[in-house]
């Protein structure tokens, strides 16, 4: 085909015409990069290996044939421990979730990718820092300040955080202590004492009423002593009085049956000898049964003189 033809030269121009249209779209295509609403970057132009000194946020924007941004977030993000464990000042190890909230500041950003290179390394960086801080946290408390005084701790944390996270150029927004938990044995430990103080304190709280209930049995005792006492001495007096009566009676019997016999032997026996006769006689009449007596006949009751 003969070049120097109008047709040629037509097809020529067009093909040049195309190519620097590829060119230029290929150009601008890789010179083109955007940054989301919660982004921010720098501009880092990957064949000069140079890095940009303003930072760039939301939006597209244009740079050398070939630059990245590299990015970090704008706004907070998180950063959890989950089951992380430490030791406190009593030397038990604790378990617990932290969760806390920061953001590399932007004006700082330059700083942040000279010394960390990216987000990932920076982000690594942070994550030991804070387990570091959690960790000296612990040691300042002891198990039970763990559970009187955990706003203490977070707030501790918190401080600690704040201030070696600044010295990074991140801002701490907030941080969560969540889920604390102690040994199992250590807790069974907890468990008996503190079911040890309950039994103590119910002890103490009936102690007053069995005291109560001591004395009133005690006092119902010694009433009902002094009761028998006085029912044993009203049976004694009875018993005394029906013995000091029947030996009365028994006496005053006698003391009649004496005087009957004295005045017997006054008025008609005029001996003891008769009297004594009288009785025997007496005796033995008024005796039912047969009587074997070995002595000698009685007097007779009337004497005859001759």
């Amino acid at each position: 085909m003969d070049c120097s033809s109008p047709q040629s030269k037509a097809i020529i121009i067009c093909g040049a015409v195309v190519g620097v249209i590829i060119f230029i779209s290929a150009m601008v295509g890789t010179s083109l990069r955007k940054l989301d609403t919660d982004e921010v970057g720098l501009a880092y132009n990957i064949h000069q290996k140079t890095l940009a000194t303003t930072v760039q946020r939301e939006g597209l924007h244009a740079g050398a044939p070939g630059y990245k941004f590299i990015i970090f977030k704008s706004v907070f993000q998180s950063i959890a421990f989950p089951d992380l464990r430490c030791l406190n000042k009593d030397g038990i190890e604790i378990e617990l979730d932290v969760q806390l909230q920061y953001r590399a500041r932007p004006k700082n950003l330059r700083e942040i990718i000279l010394l960390f290179k990216d987000n990932e390394n920076y982000l690594d960086i942070l994550k030991n820092i804070g387990e570091s801080a959690i960790n000296d946290g612990c040691s300042s408390f002891n198990t039970t300040q763990f559970q009187s005084q955990r706003a203490s701790f977070q707030d501790l944390v918190r401080k600690t955080l704040t201030r070696r996270f600044g010295s990074l150029w991140a801002d701490v927004e907030d941080l969560q202590v969540q889920n604390i938990k102690r040994p199992e044995s250590y807790e069974k430990v907890v468990r008996n004492k503190e079911a040890a103080k309950e039994n103590i304190k119910i002890a103490e709280n009936q102690r007053p009423r069995e005291m109560v209930e001591a004395r009133t049995n005690r006092e119902e005792a010694r009433t009902q002593a002094q009761i028998t006492i006085q029912r044993a001495e009203s049976s004694a007096r009875v018993i005394l009085s029906q013995a000091r009566a029947e030996a009365n009676s028994i006496r005053a019997a006698y003391q009649a049956e004496t005087q009957a016999f004295l005045k017997l032997k006054q008025d008609a026996l005029n001996s003891t000898a008769g009297l004594l006769s009288y009785l025997g006689v007496r005796v033995i009449s008024e005796n039912n049964n047969t009587i074997n007596v070995a002595i000698d006949a009685p007097a007779k009751t009337k004497y005859t003189y001759v």
